[in-house]
Order: structure tokens, then C-alpha cells, then sequence
């Protein structure tokens, strides 16, 4: 059995490295792969020795929090950038205290001075409360480190809870001989503790933004997805959650609500905004026997569908699994790296202890309290060095950095495994709608059989009571060419083909109809050679009979730039794709207009997953340039 979850508490890759080892070992766990960046865990394991239950309590047990769901944390009274903002401003007070004289004497009052080879007392008490008040800010170090101490699963937390709690026991010993009047045999760790805590938490800080980022992203997905549905018992609507929902279940679809589950219409029809998957903007029309596709919205009509999947198994639910696998897969590399750091803590321990006891006999002076001060000097450098305070703050400092100018210039890494490879990158993917193009439809052309103005005034005026994308493009179009409104009645939408109404045309009331070529009764078309979205404008002789006054032709057009940055990227040598959920004839089209080397037409998510897939196992270092939903898992690739 394969589950995915969460786990809250892991702080580096000797967390994450040490639950992969721990639940490894058990005989009922077939496979575990643990992901730092996001917080998550896949496992597989044998469903008749165990239960997820009994893992959350291993993984809870090694001092981690499992969740099935992941949120942000709680607002706390201080934010973390207050918490960090203090711990900067508190950890200078005790730098400038330590470190002012050695400046300049003139920089700290005489009471605050050293006096005779010992350090002021006053000083030091108030370096220990700016030191103590730091700690606090940075308590979840602590706990982390501690408690996976405790568990025999050490982590970077644990390295810089144990140098650093050694470098106050030290100061506080320090502190003891200087209120005794003793000769002193060290010196104070106060800023040390202090500079160690904030460059981590300045690291942990930027790393939590990132996080945060990613959270939200996922969660922006998730919101497609409906908690209920309606589903049809006897008769009635009955409000059900999404995941009670069984195959050959009847649900009830009500105007602007999202699909709850993958499912076929057996009563009505409806026009679907299915951009989550194909990217394309135009609602799709859908009628009886039609498949629907959870997480697309319907738009203006209710309709009866029969479910073909539960929420597990439908569509959304595949795409956020898509990602999920995706970013938490790992790379060869960072499973060599993970070997390595898997050792490091452990290491750094054993080397600071030993080098404690080879002091405690090699120290020169014959006192045992001056040789354990000594050998506790080294003990507490050795831990001290080695924690991670420059990699903790120079790697996700570099990657913000990167990251910033990037972004000022639209580029997006979803982590830096993505950035660090991107220098390699020889095949480029693009997605059509919204990436290369506008992603609204406008009037390229319009032929008319009467005045312009006039056919403009007809077509705005009836397409300004729908809300269909190609409806506000002529909408658009007729008001900057500055057509007048007319007065409509009788306005009647017929879903998937058109809208009608009654408008003024030569003095008299008729009914006027804007709408695709099925939407008319046989008329003579105009004989148009144009490649686009085609919408016809007619008048109703009677029933059987229409007169066509007119017809426009709209396109998605190429952003502003767009064909001279592919000519750019070719000029690299890079390989340029096109995948798209348009039609082929429109997907061609723009490959050939932008100089694209080759595409694929009504691409789903999965296409477009496994067409990347291709060209890696082909040895190419595939970027994916894509917007919206529909591009999500390969993006995550």
C-alpha cells in the first residue's frame, strides 16, 4: 500500500535522513522516501503488519509531527520577522558589549569596562540576559535538537543546541570565578552563542519564506477542488462530502460550482471552463454521454452527471499527486549528499568529545579546574565551528539572490536543484496559452454583407449580456470603433452555440443571433480562408431560414516580444517545443508564426508530463515555460 503525508519538525537533511533510516529498517516498510523541502513523506508498506496510524506513532516517537494535511503555522504574538528583527537587535547589544573596548575603550561607559585582567561583572550579567533573550527566540532549535538527541537521531538543531548550550555552561562557569574574585581561566561565549543562533535563524527564516511559497502554490490548487457535492438520493439533493462519493453515484452540477469528482452527463448540458487542464481559455460545451473532469467549472447551466471515479482517482486529485511525486522524488546527487550528511553530526560530536579528553591531558598547568577550562575552550570551538551558521545563511541566501533577479525578469525556480540545472538547459517547452499568447481572444478580421458599424452595433450589443470570452472580445472591439448600443429583449442563450435577442435592424424588431456555424440554420457562409475562432452574425427569417449579415474572425495573439526571445533562445543552440490544449490547426499556426521547432496539439496534463519524460529519458535538460493548473505536474519535473 502507498500513502503520502507530512511531517512537521525536520529542520535539515539529517532529519529527514534519520526517519528514512529509522522506519527503513522495519520489515513491514517496502519503500520511503522523505522530502526536507516539502515537509512530506511517500511510503510503501505492507497493509496486513501495519497501518498508517502505527507509522505516524514511529515517525511521532523519533520526535516529528505526521499530519495528512499541511498548513501554516499558527500567528504567534510576534511574527517570526519580529522575532528575527529582536534577535538581531539583542545579539548586536551583546557583540557591542563583548567586543566594544576591544574598538575602541571610549565606545562602553568605565562601568561597563574590564578591570584587572577580569572581565566586569555588570558587563557580563547583561551580555547573559541579551544571550538568554536570543536563546529564547531561537527555542525551536533547542527542542528539535534535543529531543532527536534523545532519540539517537542527531541534526544539525542538535549540533548547534549542543555547541551552543556548552558555550553558555562555559560562560557561566567563566562568570562564577569573575563573582568569586577567582582567577578566570577563558573567556565568554555570550556573543558566540548569540551570532550562531541569528545567522541560523536568519537562514531558517529565508528558507521558511520559500517554503511558504511552495504551500501556497499547492494550496492554490487545491481550491479547485469542491469539499461536497449533490448528490441525488430518492428524488432530493442531499449535500455529501467529496470523499464519500462511490463510481455510479448520480450528482447534481449547479451554474458557476466546480466538478466534484471525474464523471459522463446523462441529463442536460453545460459550458466548462476547463483552462485547469488544456490551458485554453474558451468554455468547452458539453452534453449528454460528454465526460467531465473534476476541478473544471461549469458555467451557466445545471446538469445531471453519473460519477466515474472517486475523488481519489479523479483528475485534480492525479495532478496535485503529479507534484507531489515530482518535487518529492530525489536526484542521484542528493542522495550522495544525503549519505554524507547522514554521518556528519555524529562525527562532529565524537571529534569535539575526543578533542575534550586530549586536552584534559595535555593541558600544561597542573590545576584540574585550569586543564577542564581549557579542554572545554576546545570542546566548545570544535562544536561551535562546525555549525552550520555560514552554509545555513550563505545557501539560502544565494538562492534568494537568484532567485529576486530571476523573478524581476518573470523566470521562476520551483527549487534550487531547478536553478542549479538551468545553466544546462538545451530544450526549452513552452505552453501556448497565456505563456506565448494573451490568452484573450481578439477580432483579427471581421467580413460584412452589411455596414460595419452596423454589424458591430448588432454583435455588442447582444454579446454584452454573456460573459463568454469571445463575446467581451467583440464587445471590446466594437467599443473602441466606437459603435453604438442598441436595446435588446427576448435574450435566450443556447448553450454551447450561441445567444439571440430581439434588437432594432431596419427600423423593424428582429431577432438577431451571434453565434458558431452549428447555431444557424443552413445559410450561404462567406467564404473565409482565415485560420481562428470563427463567430457568425444573423437574422432570423423564421424558423427554418437565417440570413447571414456577417461573420468575425478572432485570434490568441502572440505576446509582445515573444517571437524575437524564441529567436533568442535558438540562437543558443537550445531545442524549442510547443505543447498545448488548443486545436491543432491553432497550435501549428503559432509554431510556425513564432519559429518554434515542433508541437502537439490537445495536450491533457498527463501528455504534456509524459512528453517531458520522453525527452529527458533522451539525455535532454528539459526547462518548462508554462502558466495556470494545467501545466503544474510538468512543471514540478
Amino acid at each position: 500500500m502507498k500513502e503520502s503525508f507530512y511531517i512537521e519538525g525536520m529542520t535539515c537533511t539529517a532529519c529527514s535522513n534519520g526517519i528514512e533510516r529509522s522506519l527503513g529498517r522495519k520489515s513491514f516498510v517496502k519503500k520511503i522516501e522523505v522530502s526536507l523541502l516539502n515537509k512530506s513523506a511517500n511510503i510503501e508498506f505492507n497493509e496486513n503488519e501495519t497501518n498508517l496510524d502505527e507509522i505516524f506513532k514511529l515517525i511521532e516517537k523519533l520526535g516529528y509531527s505526521p499530519k495528512k494535511t499541511l498548513t501554516k503555522e499558527k500567528k504567534e504574538f510576534f511574527s517570526p520577522n519580529v522575532k528575527l528583527a529582536l534577535a538581531v537587535i539583542f545579539t548586536l547589544f551583546v557583540v557591542y558589549l563583548s567586543m566594544g573596548a576591544m574598538l575602541s575603550p571610549s565606545l562602553l561607559p568605565k562601568s561597563l569596562l574590564t578591570i584587572n585582567n577580569h572581565s566586569n561583572f555588570l558587563n557580563a550579567c547583561l551580555q547573559l540576559i541579551g544571550t538568554l533573550i536570543v536563546m529564547h527566540w531561537g527555542r525551536d532549535f533547542y527542542i528539535q535538537g534535543f529531543k532527536a538527541l534523545w532519540h539517537r537521531q542527531p541534526n544539525m538543531s542538535s549540533l548547534i543546541a549542543i555547541g551552543t548550550s556548552t558555550a553558555l555552561i562555559s560562560s557561566l562557569w567563566q562568570l562564577y570565578f569573575v563573582y568569586t574574585n577567582q582567577w578566570s581561566y577563558g573567556h565568554y561565549y555570550f556573543e558566540s552563542v548569540c551570532v550562531i543562533l541569528m545567522f541560523v535563524m536568519v537562514g531558517k527564516r529565508i528558507e521558511n519564506v520559500s517554503k511558504d511559497k511552495a504551500l501556497d502554490a499547492m494550496q492554490a490548487l487545491m481550491k479547485n477542488a469542491p469539499k461536497t457535492a449533490l448528490k441525488m438520493q430518492n428524488n432530493q439533493q442531499v449535500e455529501v462530502l467529496v470523499d464519500s462519493i462511490v463510481v455510479g453515484d448520480i450528482l447534481k452540477v449547479l451554474p458557476g460550482s466546480a466538478i466534484a469528482v471525474d464523471g459522463e452527463i446523462i441529463e442536460g448540458e453545460g459550458e466548462l471552463d476547463e483552462s485547469m487542464l488544456s490551458g485554453e481559455a474558451l468554455p468547452v460545451y458539453k452534453k449528454v454521454g460528454d465526460k467531465v473532469f473534476s476541478g473544471t467549472l461549469n458555467s451557466n447551466t445545471s446538469f445531471l452527471m453519473k460519477a466515474t471515479q472517486n475523488n481519489k482517482n479523479s483528475t485534480l486529485s492525479q495532478i496535485i499527486e503529479m507534484i507531489h511525486n515530482a518535487q518529492s522524488s530525489k536526484a542521484e546527487i542528493s542522495r550522495l549528499a544525503d549519505k554524507v550528511s547522514s554521518v556528519f553530526v555524529p562525527s562532529v560530536i565524537a571529534i569535539a568529545i575526543l578533542a575534550f579528553v586530549v586536552w584534559l591531558i595535555i593541558a600544561p598547568k597542573p590545576d584540574f579546574w585550569w586543564n577542564f577550562g581549557i579542554a572545554l575552550e576546545v570542546f566548545v570551538s570544535v562544536l561551535v565551528i562546525s555549525c552550520p551558521c555560514a552554509l545555513g545563511l550563505a545557501t539560502p541566501m544565494s538562492i534568494l539572490v537568484a532567485n529576486q533577479k530571476a523573478s524581476s525578469l518573470g523566470l521562476f525556480f520551483k527549487d534550487a536543484k531547478s536553478l542549479e540545472k538551468a545553466r544546462l538547459v538545451n530544450t526549452i517547452v513552452f505552453d501556448k496559452t497565456g505563456t506565448l499568447t494573451n490568452g484573450k481572444p481578439v477580432v483579427k478580421s471581421i467580413h460584412s454583407n452589411i455596414e460595419l458599424l452596423e454589424l458591430l452595433s448588432l454583435a455588442s450589443s447582444i454579446e454584452k449580456s454573456s460573459e463568454h470570452v469571445i463575446a467581451k472580445g467583440i464587445v471590446e472591439y466594437a467599443k473602441e470603433h466606437d459603435a453604438p448600443l442598441k436595446e435588446i429583449s427576448e435574450v435566450k442563450v443556447k448553450t454551447g452555440f450561441g445567444i439571440s435577442a430581439k434588437v432594432d435592424y431596419q427600423g423593424a424588431k428582429e431577432i438577431i443571433k451571434v453565434g458558431n456555424s452549428e447555431f444557424f440554420n443552413p445559410i450561404n457562409t462567406l467564404e473565409i480562408q482565415e485560420n481562428g475562432i470563427l463567430v457568425f452574425v444573423g437574422r432570423a427569417i423564421n424558423e427554418k431560414e437565417d440570413e447571414l449579415l456577417g461573420a468575425f474572425v478572432l485570434e490568441d495573439l502572440p505576446k509582445k516580444g515573444v517571437k524575437e526571445h524564441v529567436a533568442q533562445i535558438k540562437n543558443l543552440g537550445i531545442n524549442t517545443f510547443l505543447l498545448s490544449g488548443d486545436n491543432r490547426e491553432n497550435v501549428k499556426k503559432c509554431a510556425l508564426e513564432l519559429g518554434i521547432d515542433g508541437y502537439i496539439s490537445n495536450a491533457k496534463p498527463q501528455d504534456k508530463l509524459n512528453k517531458i519524460k520522453e525527452l529527458k529519458e533522451k539525455g535532454q535538460i528539459v526547462m518548462m515555460v508554462g502558466d495556470g493548473l494545467n501545466d503544474a505536474p510538468s512543471l514540478a519535473m
